[in-house]
């Protein structure tokens, strides 16, 4: 094997290794925020915050349980989940090899720049392709998942295309970059309002509620207001923009018409 390789293999080594422990998962990522996360005071995870407070609820619905036993976990979430950790931990690997390589994944790239030049932006950018890379891979499997849950991985999708156009300065200006800061609370506080992301998995009819946007309470209004007005009728120019910024192509082909439509129909 050439030395690219070798990393490749490491890397796949170190994510399956964590594969059936949800908290192994987390902690891979936390380590990694120690090390890159830029954080303004020590012993913070900085720019990790959103995406580590995102693991948790994750781990909380349990979607990233092992396959095997009583409260099984969703093979999507978990796959989506295991090719982020894997392009992340291989840029992490290279940059600590001292090598440079060529034609690497779009991901790993991008987070071989959010390490050398972390910043809001950068971060955006490696963590989102690396989703939207990891729906690719997983779209298969998504079609196996039921038709509520697979309307909320849309919801998932363009939510965090939403908060990237804020840091790109698309929409809502300042206020947007503050909101969306990735160092902030923002999603560690969302992700704990059910209205907004589920408690269960499989859902419950009080989460299908929520997701199918029929809740007839303030919350359920709050989340219409987010999702049909602030995001839904501009999806098309979104996932366009979102396509050229995370240099990943494929995500034109997840909105049709303003209407998300992920899985696709693979050719």
């Amino acid at each position: 094997m050439n030395k690219l390789e070798i990393l490749q293999e490491k890397a796949k080594v170190i994510v399956d290794g964590v594969s059936n422990d949800p908290q192994g998962r987390y902690q891979l990522r936390y380590e990694f925020y120690q090390k890159y996360g830029d954080p303004f005071a020590k012993g913070k995870e900085g720019l990790g915050n959103s995406e580590l407070a995102f693991i948790k609820w994750e781990i909380k619905r349990g979607t990233l349980n092992a396959l095997e036993g009583p409260h099984s976990g969703s093979p999507w979430w978990r796959e989506v989940n295991s090719h982020f950790l894997y392009v992340a931990t291989l840029a992490q690997l290279i940059k600590e090899s001292g090598e440079a390589f060529q034609d690497l994944p779009v991901p790993a790239s991008f987070w071989l720049d959010y390490i050398d030049t972390p910043n809001e932006c950068s971060w955006y950018r490696a963590h989102n392709s690396s989703i939207i890379s990891g729906y690719q891979v997983a779209n298969r499997l998504a079609h196996n998942e039921s038709i509520y849950e697979q309307c909320f991985m849309n919801i998932v999708l363009y939510r965090l295309l939403f908060a990237q156009s804020m840091v790109e300065g698309v929409s809502f200006g300042i206020l947007g970059k503050i909101f969306a800061n990735p160092r902030g609370f923002a999603v560690a506080l969302i992700t704990g309002v059910r209205a907004f992301y589920p408690d269960n998995y499989p859902m419950s009819k009080e989460d299908i509620k929520y997701v199918t946007h029929r809740a007839r309470n303030f919350m359920g209004f709050i989340e219409d207001v987010f999702d049909k007005l602030l995001i839904s009728p501009h999806l098309n120019r979104l996932y366009n923009e979102a396509a050229n910024w995370n240099r990943s192509p494929i995500l034109v082909d997840y909105v049709r018409n303003n209407k998300p439509i992920y899985p696709i129909t693979e050719k």
